[in-house]
């Protein structure tokens, strides 16, 4: 019979919650859009590692501490525990028998499928297990890592960024989201790097903060969104984290390139947001002279085809590493007794870019994406859970 869950919003890269930056919404017409599923939206650590964010939406959706964990907190080098969300949770009843949808946009859906993880593991003492998420959904999910961080400065062979760098990788990152996003970014953000020791200054420019930042072991390990999002952070985590037998899984994959007649790379089509048409063009002509992973058969060409800042490729599902079954792929006429819990299933909204999805839809796709959301809202509502 039909559910009435709790979906729970988490951004990716350089995201942001609920007024963090003024009016600038990051999920577009998600919360605009009738439901009976309550919604709710999280904000962590945007520039975090996939493990760290993860930590932080248990926080907000159960109403806790943030706890990072004695182990990982001592191998990362970081304060154990974090903000306090207590009295302040989304589900403060959440468990196996009050389950929640979990949607992450990008790095969200690492940090989604994580927290699954950490749950079967009880990781926090609450008596949980991995049926407290009754369906993980993942838009322009980078399942498998991005080509696209090592035009960010991340090592090829290692995933790891360069500490001979410095800061040009993230400061490559923030004009990029400045210029998608306006000002607002430059103005009002904070990476939540309290753990870390850092906090900005009221009259520190970005720039400045990030100066400090750098210096810190948090840039050059492997706990941090970089990593995360290198196809050797993924492959890593895909060892680990389970694809699990009562729960339900998709994955939205957003394509906005073209393939070259001749050449076969992919080239961005001219309606891309214009500020992905430098990282699509990277993406669709990337070449490794040695596989970054052990994938049998690797082919850089595979990676090529992309939304601007995720290959294609990687969005389909967890397959790098690990069992991942696969249930096929849909699309919007699919009834909800086509789905079984424990598959991955794949649905193409081709045409999209990365920031179409949600954060900023060039002005054709607006009604798209509303219509996008109108039908994933359904879809989960419509899930019988047991």
């Amino acid at each position: 019979m039909p559910n009435h869950q709790p979906v729970i919003f988490v951004h990716g890269l350089f995201g942001f919650g609920p007024n963090e930056l003024g009016p600038l919404n990051y999920w577009g017409s998600a919360f605009m859009i009738p439901s009976p599923l309550p919604r709710f939206e999280a904000s962590v650590g945007p520039i975090s590692s996939a493990y760290d964010r993860a930590c932080e939406l248990a926080a907000q959706i159960k109403g806790a501490q943030v706890d990072y964990g004695a182990e990982h907190a001592a191998g990362a080098g970081h304060a154990r525990f974090g903000r306090d969300y207590s009295g302040k949770g989304f589900v403060p009843n959440w468990s196996a028998s009050n389950p929640v949808h979990l949607v992450g946009h990008s790095l969200g859906a690492q940090t989604i499928r994580c927290l699954q993880h950490l749950l079967a593991s009880d990781s926090w003492g609450w008596g949980s297990d991995a049926r407290w998420i009754a369906s993980i959904s993942a838009i322009s999910g980078v399942l498998n890592g991005s080509t696209l961080t090592y035009f960010f400065g991340v090592d090829e062979q290692s995933g790891r960024l360069k500490p001979e760098n410095g800061i040009v990788p993230i400061a490559l990152m923030l004009e990029l989201f400045t210029t998608a996003t306006g000002r607002f970014l430059e103005v009002l953000y904070d990476f939540d790097l309290q753990h870390w020791g850092f906090s900005r200054r009221a009259d520190e420019t970005l720039l400045d903060y990030l100066n400090r930042v750098a210096g810190s072991p948090f840039f050059w390990g492997e706990d941090n969104a970089a990593y995360s999002l290198s196809l050797q952070g993924a492959y890593a985590d895909n060892g680990v984290w389970q694809t699990h037998p009562a729960t339900y899984y998709f994955a939205y994959i957003t394509e906005q390139t073209t393939e070259g007649l001749i050449s076969g790379r992919h080239y961005p089509d001219f309606r891309m947001n214009p500020a992905l048409l430098g990282l699509s063009t990277y993406i669709g002509r990337k070449e490794f002279a040695y596989p970054p992973i052990p994938l049998t058969n690797f082919r850089s060409a595979d990676w090529w085809e992309n939304d601007g800042m995720a290959p294609t490729y990687s969005q389909r599902y967890p397959f790098t590493n690990g069992s991942h079954p696969v249930g096929g792929e849909f699309d919007a006429s699919a009834p909800v007794s086509a789905f079984t819990p424990g598959r991955w299933y794949i649905s193409w909204e081709r045409g999209m870019d990365h920031l179409d999805i949600c954060i900023t839809p060039q002005l054709t796709q607006f009604g798209r994406q509303r219509r996008f959301y109108q039908r994933l809202l359904q879809r989960l509502a419509a899930l019988g859970l047991e």
